[in-house]
């Protein structure tokens, strides 16, 4: 088929038009050069990093060719392309945690070190799994409660990492989910699976009996809430998957629902305030934690009406004068069981006995992440709320936080990340995630 080069502007409105495997796409050495200019502005920044992720990825796969590739002797004077001069010169390996001088390096042939810092990230691993069995497993293995979990393993023929969760398809209409834990015994750690309950009923005292998981894997989510032998929780996905609402749901149960749940006293919420476009920030706002959040909590607040309100005092509300109106149950939770907490005033705060739910955390950088999970005491728990495929680029750019989690997914006893997926606020939050596919 014949070749088409690309031009910038063309990467700039949309690169996922290298994916097209109807066509054979080739991209000049000076494009790459000028998206490295165009991520350094403000309005262009995000689109020039996804273009750049996008030309790394098919090249690495051998499915796109750069053009006039440079020699050493014609290299540029820019920072990227001196440094690449001085690693040729050397014959060494090149390390870096920017995307476009590793593209560069690639394209030049050199090698990228072992240890780039993305190396050991696993960004296909989702917290779950999902497989599908015969009879036969129905007869044996369905009444089991727990099995070692090399032994799990070897009888369903698959590999998970610690606190990953087995959703087993077995022709009934609730599927069995099973999950490897980490029990210390003897401060050493014994790795067991675990049958996780489906028959719970946390909510009667919270007064959201009505809301249910939609699917095996949103209850992983509240299974990894209510799991107090895991005080680190991720909940990631894109937009409209249920992220905050199911965070909120197990939130209310831990602190207010069915006896055997309540583990802790108080829950504790925050955002990060940065905003995704520099050009709509209004500046320092006056007044309490909550009314400076007020605009990053929005998410927190209307879940908790969706959670709490009945039809009836939304109706009620219609027709009310604004002065003679009740306080309403999300209201009234949000009062007494909410406490707000900006983050650059976490420092030298210990949370204990309570539960923290940090929203929008795809935005923190690693020291504001480190700050935050520091600030976690025995019995306490953190869960963090976000969308990394969404993550704007140019926001804590290399340094962000999420990345040094996801070098230990699947490792650490102390972590559980889930990926949620499916999508369920609308028809048309399913057409946006479609359409803004990052």
């Amino acid at each position: 088929m014949p070749k088409i080069s690309v031009d910038t502007n063309i990467l700039i409105n949309d690169s996922s038009i290298l994916f097209d495997t109807t066509k054979e796409f080739v991209v000049s050495f000076t494009v790459l050069r000028e998206l490295d200019k165009l991520k350094r502005n403000p309005d262009l920044k995000r689109s020039a990093q996804t273009a750049i992720k996008n030309v790394k990825a098919q090249l690495i796969a051998g499915k796109l060719e750069i053009l006039n590739v440079p020699t050493k002797d014609s290299l540029g004077d820019s920072p990227d392309e001196l440094i690449l001069l001085d690693t040729l010169a050397t014959g060494a390996s090149f390390l870096s945690e920017d995307i476009n001088a590793t593209v560069i390096a690639t394209a030049l042939n050199i090698p990228l070190s072992d240890i780039d810092a993305e190396a050991d990230i696993d960004y296909g691993y989702k917290g779950h799994i999902e497989i599908a069995v015969n009879d036969e497993y129905i007869k044996t293995l369905r009444t089991l409660k727990e099995m070692p979990k090399e032994e799990f393993e070897l009888t369903m023929g698959v590999k998970l990492g610690i606190n990953e969760y087995c959703v087993i398809q077995d022709g009934t209409d609730v599927p069995d989910i099973w999950k490897t834990v980490a029990v210390l015994v003897d401060d050493e750690y014994v790795y067991k699976a675990v049958r996780i309950s489906q028959k719970m009923s946390p909510y009667t005292s919270a007064g959201i009996r009505g809301v249910q998981p939609l699917d095996a894997i949103q209850m992983c989510v509240l299974d990894a809430v209510f799991d107090v032998a895991c005080p680190l929780v991720v909940v990631d996905g894109i937009l409209g998957t249920g992220k905050t609402m199911l965070s909120m749901m197990a939130a209310l149960a831990t602190t207010q629902g069915e006896k055997r749940y309540q583990h802790y006293d108080q829950i504790f919420v925050t955002a990060s305030p940065e905003s995704v476009n520099k050009n709509l920030y209004t500046g320092y706002k006056p007044g309490t934690s909550d009314q400076k959040l007020a605009g990053h909590l929005s998410g927190f607040k209307s879940n908790l009406k969706f959670l709490l309100d009945p039809k009836r005092v939304k109706e009620n509300r219609k027709t009310k004068n604004p002065e003679e109106e009740d306080e309403t149950p999300s209201e009234e939770a949000w009062r007494n069981s909410f406490s707000v907490v900006e983050i650059d005033e976490m420092q030298g705060m210990s949370l204990h006995n309570s539960i923290l739910l940090v929203d929008e955390a795809q935005k923190l950088s690693d020291d504001s992440l480190k700050l935050i999970l520091s600030r976690i005491a025995d019995g306490s728990k953190v869960v963090l709320m976000g969308d990394t495929v969404g993550q704007v680029y140019g926001l804590n750019r290399g340094n962000e936080g999420y990345k040094v989690l996801f070098k230990h997914l699947g490792k650490s006893p102390e972590m559980c990340y889930i990926k949620l997926e499916n999508i369920y606020r609308s028809e048309l939050a399913k057409f946006v995630a479609k359409i803004f596919n990052d």
